[in-house]
């Protein structure tokens, strides 16, 4: 499996971090720039692309993601919108988070699909239907607000199948989600959180019920 991410001057590298940790366990990571010039995230990491934009070969792509960050430091945008459109019509997945979403829906990607996006997309370029969630997954199409990072990252895992079994999705949901250790090595204390936690939401879940 192939996950390609797009680098530019800016990028928000924290939204793509744990979603790149976890789909290097299933195949290869290939950062993409629009130039193969070296470029410095909004956290100050320097990377230099594995490969320019105009080298994808969208059939080859398994999942794109694209981060958020400053949109206006990507030089040619046209080319990253037709390599969007070029991975959906192939079958490749697509992965947008914050104002990256904003960028899938210029590229139409998110046409007669479900979508979140941090702003009210204009309704003649997105033709699709906006939710206020953090991460919303429609026919390929993983969209995602900045503070849902790490739902966007677990589900882009679930969408492309990376995870052994639904166990192995639960254990992977508790380490980063939760910060749980994995059953088997939880101490007693770790333990005890976990069954507090189980029971905040049993108590939840009554009262929706109540409601």
């Amino acid at each position: 499996m192939k996950t390609y991410i797009l680098v530019y001057d800016g990028f928000a590298q924290f939204e793509v971090v744990l979603a790149a940790h976890l789909m290097k366990t299933a195949g290869e990571i290939v950062t993409v720039g629009v130039s193969p010039e070296p470029v410095v995230s909004q956290e100050g990491f320097r990377i230099v692309p594995h490969m320019t934009i105009e080298r994808v070969e969208a059939s080859g792509v398994d999942l794109f993601i694209v981060p958020g960050g400053d949109l206006k430091q990507i030089a040619r945008l046209s080319e990253v919108e037709n390599v969007l459109k070029a991975v959906q019509a192939c079958g490749g997945k697509v992965g947008a988070i914050c104002s990256g979403s904003l960028l899938a829906l210029d590229a139409g990607l998110a046409r007669g699909r479900n979508y979140t996006s941090p702003l009210p997309a204009d309704p003649s370029v997105a033709a699709g239907t906006r939710m206020d969630r953090p991460v919303v997954v429609d026919q390929g199409l993983i969209t995602a607000q900045a503070y849902g990072y790490v739902d966007f990252a677990l589900e882009l895992g679930r969408m492309t199948g990376i995870y052994r079994d639904e166990a192995d999705y639960e254990e992977t949901v508790r380490f980063f989600k939760f910060f749980l250790p994995p059953v088997d090595s939880a101490p007693v204390s770790a333990k005890l959180t976990e069954r507090k936690v189980e029971e905040v939401r049993e108590t939840v879940q009554q009262t929706s019920v109540a409601v």
